[in-house]
């Protein structure tokens, strides 16, 4: 069955895989499920024509290794479920913008995701990941105030079937937009202990209070690879150690651009395109053994007439 929607055609084919416009989009081993909020009430998931009205339906039956699109803005602050692992969710729009319902029809393909206009908790994150695997790609978070993170990446001291741990999470091709945490590792007091391989990659962060950050844990290979980052009073701060700090495009004039000490070091910072003075304490504070070699900058004593570092700020 084709449903024509103005220019675009979701399809269901078989084997329970999804189309848009001809381009497959699914490769988990799991159900697919639909997620429109535009909907004043929702039906079982399986199709766009009967797709969940909030992703908190889409979540209670999940089992691991599912996919979920959505569209529309979602005003949720969730926790992902317990012991579930390897869920993609992927907004269905053609890219990550706000999902404005005037002039009708803007939320139709928008896949914005938000707390609550009222009654939301303070601090808390748009979604708190915690259990390995989860994928979140082409949607624009927005945060419930300054201290609040879009999405959270939590992992605590327990074991076994206790243990919860964000590790290998993949953020892709989503949008931060304005004053809060975009992302942040752990939580003071709560979620402190080591988010592993993590994978941030290709975002774009608007006017964020900290564009990443960590909230009470050393981030141990966490890849931070070609993001953008415009008009955030921080971009990235965290006590990091062997992450991949690459190809990014930070702010122009913030607080902070790359403050990544207080782990165990041995970072590798390459390829960004950095702003003000390349020297350790203002906007950069470089770990143990860090290599930051490759960075275009301002001229000073640690860049090459070019501007390109060559080691790391100090």
């Amino acid at each position: 069955m084709a449903i024509e929607v103005r220019s675009r055609r979701f399809r269901r084919v078989s084997g329970g895989r999804s189309t848009i416009d001809g381009h497959a989009l699914h490769h988990q081993k799991g159900a697919i499920y639909y997620v429109d909020s535009t909907l004043t009430s929702g039906g079982d998931g399986k199709t766009w024509e009967s797709a969940f009205s909030t992703m908190q339906s889409a979540f209670d039956v999940l089992v691991g290794g599912e996919t979920i699109y959505f569209v529309g803005k979602l005003v949720e602050q969730l926790v992902t479920p317990v012991q579930i692992f390897d869920v993609h969710v992927i907004g269905a729009g053609s890219r990550p913008r706000h999902a404005d319902s005037t002039p009708s029809g803007g939320n139709t393909y928008a896949s914005q995701w938000a707390p609550p206009a009222s009654g939301a908790v303070a601090g808390k994150a748009t979604v708190n990941v915690l259990q390995q695997g989860w994928l979140f790609e082409n949607i624009l978070f927005t945060m419930q105030g300054t201290t609040a993170p879009g999405v959270q990446l939590s992992r605590n001291a327990a074991s076994g079937d206790s243990e919860r741990d964000a590790s290998h999470a993949v953020i892709r091709g989503c949008k931060f937009a304005g004053a809060g945490i975009g992302i942040r590792f752990g939580e003071a007091g709560v979620y402190t202990e080591i988010v592993n391989n993590a994978r941030i990659e290709d975002n774009d962060f608007l006017s964020n209070t900290t564009a990443i950050a960590e909230g009470g844990a050393f981030q141990i290979y966490a890849q931070i690879i070609g993001n953008r980052f415009q008009g955030c009073t921080n971009d990235i701060v965290l006590a990091a150690s062997n992450a991949r700090i690459i190809g990014n495009v930070m702010s122009l004039a913030p607080t902070s651009s790359i403050k990544i000490d207080g782990g165990t070091g041995s970072n590798q910072v390459h390829g960004n395109y950095l702003p003000g003075t390349y020297a350790d304490g203002t906007l950069y504070n470089a770990g143990t053994n860090d290599n930051w070699n490759g960075n275009y900058t301002g001229s000073d004593a640690q860049t090459a007439s070019a501007g390109v570092s060559y080691g790391v700020p100090d």
